[in-house]
């Protein structure tokens, strides 16, 4: 049976009745193979390029193709898929996971005509969703989430409860979903979101929500993914003037090549990496040993005095290619201190030899479930504890 409070009424609910149900299933499975051909094919509608402003990456690779090959290995190409191309989606089918936090509660996913779903069972009621949405490029970590109404003016979701961690070898509950915390939204199934919060969460997941505004959510037109022209704007004027030959002054888009300042650049990164007023709890939460700064890198770094002292010298591009994947590295990133660091120092660093700047003033910390991410917030980081460090590389 469905749990208790499932709506029939528009839009459909996406919890459907659980597999035992087979005379419902066996009804509907002609159903679905159609409704499955009509899916696939115009509903949830991942086809870049559909607005006439945006031309697809496809179109950047002709004049920059080493840039277009680094930003296909990043992870900013991929975080926004169908929930069945994600590429743990198929190692999932059939995993069944034991709640952590609520005793004899249940979850398994499951593949529905080529969908994936996931059914949450408990001793009283089996309550299932057909999942939409992969978000992340599954690098950390794959979030899953389920539209509950599709409509731009009323858009909602469900994200769910687990989460497929990269570095685990089973679902476990997505960060912020603990029902110990404080969290809005919050239930056993998952967080709901409102309109406004899962248009956000669409917004930095993809490049456009629509071909007509940037308050449309419309997912014949949507563009998925963070694609060039998410960064530097839409790009059909840019390409017709190259291919007509303009000057080179005339081709510049935002966020090129010396053309955006540090502040700037924290700003469009912190727009998706947050930025110090997105933080729940305000300044107040600001600590260094809060773990969500950790997995919000702008914040931190906006804290430091590498950052406040450096005129502008310092931003994200300073350490990171924008269109690469980030590196684990550390070379570079030692360079890259020690050409400001290094003369400027009035005593020698006592621990540089064994340590090296990044290890000592950016420590890599766990911000959730083992999760581990780099401190941006450059400073002096008390040694941590055998207990408090990180065992997962």
């Amino acid at each position: 049976m469905l749990a208790e409070g499932a709506s029939h009424s528009s839009p459909p609910d996406p919890r459907l009745p659980p597999l035992w149900e087979a005379g419902v299933i066996g009804c509907a499975l002609l159903a679905l193979s159609g409704g499955l051909l009509w899916w696939t094919f115009a509903a949830p509608g991942m086809r870049a390029g559909a607005s006439a402003a945006f031309v697809g990456d496809a179109a950047c690779r002709d004049c920059h193709p080493g840039e277009w090959a680094s930003h296909q290995r990043s992870g900013h190409s991929k975080t926004l898929r169908r929930a069945e191309d994600a590429p743990i989606a198929r190692s999932l089918d059939n995993v069944e996971v034991a709640d952590p936090e609520v005793p004899g509660a249940t979850w398994k996913f499951v593949f529905l005509g080529g969908r994936l779903a996931t059914e949450r069972r408990t001793d009283s009621a089996t309550e299932r969703f057909v999942i939409d949405y992969a978000l992340g490029s599954g690098r950390h970590a794959t979030t899953f989430v389920t539209l509950t109404d599709r409509t731009s003016e009323h858009l909602s979701m469900i994200e769910h409860r687990l989460t497929a961690f990269a570095h685990l070898e089973r679902p476990d509950v997505t960060p912020g979903q603990s029902l110990s915390g404080t969290a809005a939204g919050n239930t056993p199934s998952g967080r709901r979101y409102s309109s406004w919060n899962t248009r956000k969460c669409f917004e930095c997941h993809a490049t456009t929500l629509s071909d007509r505004d940037d308050q449309t959510f419309d997912e014949a037109t949507m563009i998925p993914n963070v694609t060039c022209e998410r960064c530097h704007g839409s790009g059909r004027d840019h390409v017709r003037a190259a291919r007509a030959g303009a000057p080179a002054n005339a081709l510049a888009l935002r966020l090129g090549p010396g053309r955006a300042s540090a502040e700037e650049q924290l700003q469009v990164c912190g727009q998706c990496h947050r930025l110090p007023e997105m933080i729940s709890g305000g300044r107040a939460a600001i600590t260094p040993d809060n773990p969500v700064i950790v997995r919000h890198q702008p914040v931190g770094l906006m804290q430091s005095a590498c950052y406040t002292k450096s005129r502008g010298a310092l931003s994200c591009s300073t350490c990171h290619n924008p269109h690469a994947r980030a590196s684990k590295g550390e070379a570079a990133y030692e360079s890259t201190c020690r050409s400001c660091h290094e003369g400027a120092m009035k005593t020698p660093c006592k621990t540089l030899a064994t340590t090296g700047c990044v290890s000592c003033h950016m420590p890599r910390r766990d911000v959730a479930r083992g999760m581990i991410m780099t401190d941006h917030w450059i400073r002096v980081v008390a040694p941590p504890t055998a207990a408090s460090k990180p065992t997962r590389k």
